[in-house]
Order: structure tokens, then C-alpha cells, then sequence
């Protein structure tokens, strides 16, 4: 099998789907025949694109233009590598795989992943129904192309069904995470350098954004210290909600308490999960904008760390329960308080929620499995 994937989230760029394709890519190159990437233009691609183990056709557009470039752009690939199967990150880039099947006949087979917020956003929801309702009747045209759909969650896998895909073509495939990379590290030398040895820590990694849901983590930081105030709360990440956030801490009087550590190097995340007592991100539902599933609690349990999340979006997939964390409601701030609790003041039950985490990870959910079971459909 000859594979081209199609994205328009690729490193250097980071986040969620940048993280997706890079690992499923290096996956599948060794994995298939053949394999190469295309991705929209970067100022540092070229230097980090030597490094990667395949080729990378880089298309000179902003990301969200790489829907335009594709058509013209896949023809020109497929002139040099006739790859008979393509799957499209995104469905936005759909288009240019149907055109050139139609000219060409490559490729012969087209995937499309889901995570989720691509499939919510309504792009001309305030010029008028009737573009909003052109635009749905295209994508379902579009869709009625792919030979089949690898949505990261049950609640995405639901987003294709409503959108009129049917259920044999759907193939729910979780994200992972390297449980190489992401695992247990011991965490005392960091925990001086913060100044928090003997601490109980709260941990939050996120793009500083209100979905996320850290002003709830606050909120319910404030009634948490009244039955354990040795507590220290760690947020993580960046965005522009941070100055609302660090004005809410001040003013509900938890300066003490909380810690913004801003942008943290990848390198050493494996080190802030291992040193956190409990990893948390209440994510809201407010689409477009959703969690589509949430690697993060994946890479906290990696690192054999209990997870608490709210029961929205594709969370509870990446959660498991009353085994690998803890499922709330996304307002709840009393539930958010006594599961941060439970989980900080009984340490046997949080060490045996992170060690079934861990070993989730290992056995089932991780990139490997990943991209083993897309392969597996792909074929």
C-alpha cells in the first residue's frame, strides 16, 4: 500500500492534531510501501522536515488554505507517486482527493479523520441559512465519497452520524499517547526547584482558554484548602485567558495556592505530570469549540497520575470511571471539590487509579495500537 497522508496541522506547528498526525505518520512509514506527508507551508519546516523519516510535500498556502491548494497540489504529487490510498486529518482537505480520484483514477481509496470541532463549525452561520445549508448539502456530497471515517471518540463517531455518514463506515479510533516518552519520572528535584516539596499538587496543562475550564479548578481550589490547605495548584500553558484567570486566583485569595508556570517544554512534561497528585481539566462544552477527546489525560496516566474530567465532549473516552480518574459534571464545582479531594487525601486510591492508567495505556490505548487499527482498515 502506497499512503498519503493529508493534513493541515503538522509540526512545527503544536497542539492536539499536530500531535495526531506526526505519530500516526511515523507510524505508518514503516508500516506501508510507501508513505509521504503533505502540509501546509512553515516558517520553520524546513529545518525540522530533514529530521523526519519520510517526505514531506510541503504546499506553499496558511493552513487554512490548504483545502484551495490540494487539488492542484495532489495532482502534481500523484504525477511522481501513485499513491492508491490517502487519508485527509481533516475533512476540509477532502475535496482535492475527490477531484483528482475522478481525473486520475488515484486514489483508489479515500479516508477522512474526525476529532471533532471541524465538523461543528458553521463558517456562514451569520450571513443568511441558505449559505450555512449549501454548505452542509456539499460536505454530505463530500462525504458520500470516503470510503470510510476514523472519528477519535464515540461523540464525534456521533457528530458523522448526524451528518448522514453510515454506521459500517465509521471506525471509532482513539487517540494514544508514547507511553516511552510519557512515563513515571521521579519528580523531587523539580518539586525544590518550585519550592513545593511536601505538597500536595493539583496539575493543569492546557492552552489558557475559558472552555478549558481552569476558573472552575479555582473556584473549587478555594473550598478544597478548607479541609487541606498543604495543597499547591500548577497551571501549565498559555492563552489569552490567562490574565482573567490569575485575577480570579487573586481575588478569591489563593495567591499562595496557585502557581502559573506558562509554557512548558515539551521534554519535560513527563516530569510535571510524575510530580502532580492529580491531574485536572474540567473542559466545557461550547461548540464549535469541544473536546473532542483530550490527549492530556492520556499523558498524565502515562506517567501514572490519576485524571479527573468532566463528562462532556469525548472526555470520557480518555477517562475510565472510577479506575484510571474521575468523570464530573462540567459545571459541578462541589463535584470538581470532592474529587479533587478524593484523590489528594487518599493516596492508595489515587496510586492505584494511576498504575490502571498506566497500564491502560500500555495494553490498549496508546499510538501504536492507534495506528495499528486504522492500518488494519486502511488494508
Amino acid at each position: 500500500m502506497n499512503l498519503l497522508l493529508v493534513t493541515q496541522d503538522f509540526p512545527p506547528k503544536t497542539g492536539g492534531i499536530e500531535t495526531y498526525s506526526f505519530e500516526l505518520a511515523k507510524r505508518f512509514q514503516r508500516n506501508v510501501e510507501k508513505f509521504a506527508v503533505i502540509a501546509p507551508t512553515h516558517p520553520k519546516a524546513p529545518a525540522r522536515d530533514i529530521s523526519m523519516p519520510f517526505k514531506v510535500f510541503r504546499f506553499p498556502v496558511k493552513d487554512s488554505l490548504l483545502p484551495l491548494a490540494t487539488p492542484f497540489g495532489l495532482l502534481n504529487v500523484m504525477g511522481n507517486v501513485a499513491f492508491d490510498t490517502v487519508l485527509h486529518a481533516q475533512w476540509q482537505t477532502l475535496i482535492g482527493s475527490v477531484i483528482t480520484r475522478k481525473l486520475i483514477g488515484y486514489p483508489q481509496k479515500i479516508f477522512v479523520a474526525a476529532h471533532a470541532r471541524e465538523l461543528l463549525i458553521e463558517p456562514f452561520s451569520g450571513q443568511g441559512g441558505g449559505i450555512s445549508k449549501s454548505l452542509h448539502e456539499f460536505r454530505k456530497k463530500l462525504f458520500g465519497q470516503v470510503d470510510g471515517f476514523f472519528p477519535v471518540s464515540r461523540y464525534t463517531a456521533d457528530l458523522l452520524k448526524d451528518e448522514g455518514v453510515p454506521k459500517d463506515k465509521i471506525h471509532v479510533v482513539s487517540n494514544g499517547t508514547d507511553p516511552q516518552f510519557f512515563s513515571p519520572k521521579d519528580a523531587k528535584i523539580l518539586a525544590e526547584q518550585l519550592g513545593i516539596e511536601n505538597k500536595k499538587v493539583i496539575l493543569s496543562l492546557c492552552r489558557l482558554v475559558p472552555r478549558k475550564g481552569m476558573d472552575s479548578v479555582l473556584r473549587a481550589l478555594k473550598e478544597v484548602i478548607y479541609d487541606e490547605p498543604n495543597v499547591i495548584y500548577l497551571v501549565g500553558g498559555s492563552g489569552p485567558d490567562a490574565n482573567r484567570l490569575k485575577e480570579l486566583r487573586d481575588r478569591l485569595g489563593l495567591q499562595e495556592y496557585v502557581k502559573f508556570i506558562g509554557r512548558i517544554p515539551e521534554e519535560e512534561l513527563p516530569d510535571y505530570y510524575s510530580l502532580a497528585d492529580v491531574f485536572v481539566m474540567p473542559a466545557k462544552n461550547d461548540p464549535p469549540d469541544v473536546e473532542g477527546f483530550g490527549i492530556v489525560f492520556l499523558e498524565a496516566n502515562s506517567c501514572q497520575t490519576p485524571v479527573i474530567g468532566s463528562k462532556t465532549g469525548g472526555i470520557p473516552d480518555a477517562i475510565v470511571d472510577g479506575k484510571t480518574g474521575l468523570l464530573i459534571d462540567e459545571n459541578s464545582i462541589e463535584q470538581l471539590k470532592e474529587a479533587i479531594l478524593k484523590l489528594i487525601t487518599n493516596p492508595q486510591l489515587a496510586c492505584r487509579m494511576g498504575k490502571a492508567g498506566r497500564k491502560r495505556i500500555l495494553s490498549e490505548i496508546n499510538w501504536d495500537t492507534s495506528a495499528q487499527h486504522i492500518l488494519d482498515e486502511l488494508k
